[in-house]
């Protein structure tokens, strides 16, 4: 679940800056897409691909740790483990039988967003895997004695049960979680900044009863949508969908949650100080943007490709300043960021944030060249073009965007939307977003590395053994001239 977790985030990273696709786009790789909804709210997309030997389906549920509150933060994901140990028809083992003796594969993910569950199966499973996926989403039992079993798994997934430790740390700026660090800066008091796989002491407050009140609430077909890639035609598709969701009770969309307001009170300065393993630091410098609907996401993705080849090239390759570097645009659903991440030393800290601080002024000036732009909206439109070829990238893309526009929006081509993005487009969203009140910088720096920790624990076990052989001499001496003054005493 963790690594299709890891994985969907990145495809989310890739993709984020484009709008959601609709039945209207007009990209070859798109234009078979069909949307529409049971009569009990259930959204599907489908995008038949008849030359493929394959079938993925994806149901996705709107809720995600932005849906929580601090007394059950981590529930959705819990909930999420909870749903492949039991149903009304097969219990965990044979759960996990039904995809993989098919030779499928399957596996569930939480995000800020959204929780979803995928099978990819040969396209002769098809039914199977719509069956198994109707099963563990909205005939799941939750049950009983697997509760503290997977509370055990979910700690084993953050690493242990250390939550007080890691708590105290963040709160003392010893903390690792440098985007944290900068979306509670960037957007205080909203539940954007909760951790997706929850807080120690909220897991273990999360009861079966507390489960089953969150999966009532938000596993309806009318909260949810289904996405289905592949070789399946529509009449084909919509009998099954008829028949493994088309006799489910509608229940109730969920209310949406708050937008975060920005304080606006920028320039922001964020750190942190956990230990690593060497002395380098963490750079991450940008501005808060906006969320993925808005238009301006066009010309901030192409930006940020446009900033990561530059800066790549001038401060990795040129000058050597940095272990890596790289710019992008992080998207929610009404909220976003753009960033520039850099690893290196110390010692070259002031002298990268200073090239930044001028490079970007450049851009404001408009002193962009024009065959960089033109190079780095080709490879936007490469990357995408590849990446169409893999049902589970399509997939991924749908399901993402599904989420942000209804099903008659219409969606531009995404070849055409890139190519539209002019030097004066990159001009106004640096002029836009790129000011004071907008900016952060944020640093994690090492209060202490294997080096010196090392050394410093060579010092105190050399303090320690010269300790204990001082009190050894101290203690022969002290002997000898007891043993003196008894003799002389005789």
């Amino acid at each position: 679940m963790y690594r299709f977790r890891q994985l969907f985030l990145f495809l989310l990273l890739l993709f984020t800056a484009t709008p959601a696709l609709a039945l209207e786009t007009k990209s070859s790789a798109l234009s078979s897409l069909q949307r529409y909804q049971l009569p009990n709210g259930l959204r599907v997309w489908h995008l038949p691909r008849l030359d493929s030997k394959s079938v993925i389906v994806m149901l996705a549920v709107n809720t995600g740790s932005r849906y929580e509150t601090t007394a059950n933060n981590g529930i959705s994901h819990y909930l999420e483990h909870m749903l492949f140990d039991g149903t009304e028809r097969w219990n965990e083992e044979q759960i996990k039988d039904v995809i993989s003796t098919r030779g499928g594969i399957w596996n569930g993910w939480t995000t800020k967003e959204l929780t979803g569950y995928y099978a990819q199966v040969g396209d002769r499973d098809a039914d199977i895997a719509l069956d198994w996926l109707s099963q563990i989403v909205f005939h799941s039992i939750l049950p009983a004695d697997k509760i503290d079993k997977e509370r055990h798994v979910v700690f084993q997934e953050k690493g242990g049960q250390y939550g007080w430790l890691v708590n105290k740390l963040e709160a003392w700026g010893y903390g690792y979680d440098l985007s944290r660090k900068v979306s509670q800066q960037l957007f205080p008091n909203s539940t954007l900044t909760m951790s997706v796989i929850g807080e120690e002491d909220s897991l273990n407050q999360i009861n079966r009863e507390m489960l089953l009140a969150y999966y009532k609430q938000y596993y309806t077909p009318r909260n949810a949508v289904l996405i289905v890639v592949g070789n399946i035609t529509p009449q084909q598709l919509r009998t099954l969908v008829k028949k493994h969701f088309g006799n489910l009770p509608a229940g109730n969309k969920s209310p949406d949650f708050v937008t975060p307001t920005s304080p606006n009170a920028g320039p922001y300065q964020v750190k942190v100080g956990g230990p690593m393993l060497n002395d380098q630091i963490s750079l991450m410098t940008g501005v808060q943007t906006v969320g993925k609907k808005h238009r301006d996401r066009w010309a901030l993705q192409v930006l940020s490709e446009f900033m990561d080849r530059d800066l790549s090239q001038e401060i990795r390759t040129k000058r050597g300043l940095v272990y890596s570097i790289g710019a992008y645009n992080s998207s929610f659903k009404d909220v976003g960021y753009f960033a520039i991440s850099t690893r290196s030393e110390e010692k070259h800290r002031d002298a990268i944030l200073q090239y930044i601080d001028t490079y970007i002024e450049q851009l404001r000036q408009g002193k962009i060249d024009a065959k960089r732009l033109a190079e780095a909206k080709t490879a936007l439109i490469g990357r995408w073009s590849i990446s169409m070829e893999d049902n589970m990238t399509r997939a991924s893309w749908l399901l993402d965007w599904s989420t942000i526009l209804s099903d008659n929006e219409v969606v531009p081509d995404y070849d055409a939307e890139i190519n539209k993005v002019t030097a004066a487009d990159l001009v106004r969203v640096i002029q836009s977003y790129f000011v004071p009140q907008r900016r952060f910088v944020g640093i994690h720096q090492p209060v202490i590395t294997v080096f010196s920790g090392l050394l410093i624990g060579g010092v105190v076990l050399l303090l320690i053994i010269g300790g204990a052989i001082g009190y050894k001499l101290w203690r022969r001496s002290k002997v000898k001239a007891i043993a003196k003054v008894k003799s002389a005493e005789v």
